[in-house]
């Protein structure tokens, strides 16, 4: 005599599936919920590496020669530090055909609204570019001279053997980098 499932068997078999599925189903829900977390992160941190290396780039590439340009007034040697506001000349910028300035140019760093934003420009009037948002949730930018002499106050057009940069952000605190020229 063949015997099949009874009612009750397929029932009972159709509810553990049932409850498996849904646990299934939520698992699978949890890993895309936190994959969109993590890929936040990710980009968070990604923009981050990215502002602090052009930094330190923009510092080491620092000139210690006088301009006049697009950014605004003349642009002294050495770096010019307002609140919220670092400026200076930058060598290694891209040679364009018939440009006369030779890769130089100058670099502005600015925090408004919460963000820190980069500008560049050529050393010639009406070559500078717009200004980029490198990093969103910065409230304070600040630097700081390192290894001049003790004593007197520095020539602000001599540039020092190495700067901190302090970042003050909403996400990360505060961040330190220092940079040796």
């Amino acid at each position: 005599m063949r015997r099949g499932f009874t009612l009750i068997e397929l029932l009972a078999a159709m509810a553990i599936l049932a409850v498996v599925s849904i646990m299934g189903v939520q698992a699978l829900g949890g890993v895309f919920q936190q994959r969109a977390v993590l890929s936040r992160v990710d980009d968070r941190s990604a923009a981050l590496i990215r502002t602090l290396s052009a930094l330190r780039q923009d510092l080491e590439a620092a000139l210690p020669v006088a301009t006049t340009g697009t950014l605004g007034d003349t642009v002294t040697a050495g770096i010019e530090v307002e609140p919220g506001r670092l400026r200076w000349l930058r060598a290694g910028l891209a040679d364009l055909p018939g440009d006369p300035a030779r890769g130089a140019g100058r670099v502005l760093w600015s925090v408004t609204e919460g963000r820190l934003s980069r500008q560049a420009a050529r050393a010639l009037p009406g070559t500078g570019g717009p200004a980029r948002v490198m990093l969103e949730g910065v409230t304070a930018l600040t630097l700081v001279p390192l290894g001049l002499p003790e004593g007197d106050a520095p020539d602000p057009r001599l540039l020092a053997p190495g700067y901190e940069v302090t970042l003050e952000t909403a996400a990360w605190g505060r961040l330190r980098l220092v940079v040796a020229r």
